[in-house]
Parts: structure tokens; sequence; C-alpha cells
């Protein structure tokens, strides 16, 4: 697992991420303080986009597209509730790492049995 560092208290947040394997995917996040939440505005690998999805806590947030991406995005916290307020990542309360390939895997192995 890959740390994402750098994740700031401002509401709109803009990072290129570069995988393992070289290749980088372009991740903008967004606070939204009417839904409590932090969002996945866009999400950019190839020609794979994932716009307007919400970080959850759990072991991979982009589990159901394992066969298309070749890496997930896992969110995890200190505290036992979703990433809700606004200086959640910045405090240190969340954390949010990329998944390798092989993480991905073992955790589909994991859910298999």
């Amino acid at each position: 697992m890959l740390l994402i560092k750098n994740i700031t208290s401002d509401v709109a947040q803009l990072r290129t991420l570069i995988l393992p394997d070289g290749s980088s995917l372009e991740l903008s996040t967004y606070y939204m303080p009417m839904q409590t939440g932090w969002f996945i505005t866009s999400l950019v690998y190839g020609n794979f986009t994932l716009n307007g999805f919400r970080i959850v806590s759990g072991p991979n947030m982009l589990y159901q597209w394992k066969n298309r991406l070749p890496f997930g995005l896992a969110c995890f916290g200190n505290e036992p509730r979703e990433p809700t307020l606004l200086d959640d990542f910045s405090s240190g309360s969340f954390s949010l790492f990329l998944l390798t390939a092989d993480e991905v895997r073992a955790y589909q192995e994991y859910l298999n049995g």
C-alpha cells in the first residue's frame, strides 16, 4: 500500500499518482459539506473514468472495477466512522492508500476464501 500524502483541508484537490509500473492516474477529490463527505469527482486512468464516487472506509473502494484497473484505493481511519469531516485526512484521522495490482489480487483471493 502506498500512502497518498499531502491531502490538505482544501475542499478541491487534484493530484497525479504514479503507479509502480510507471503509469499514472489523475485523481480529483472534493469535500461536499451538504453531503458531509469526501468524493472522487474524477479518477482518470487511460480510457477509464470514474466520476462522483464517495470516499468510504474500506480495503478497496474500487473493487468492482478490479478487472479494469491494475490498482485499488483503500481508506482507513482511527475513528469508527466514515471520513465525513473536512480535516479528516489532513489531521491524520483517516488515510488514503493506493493499492498495487498484487494487493488487489490478494484482497480478491481473501474474499474468495
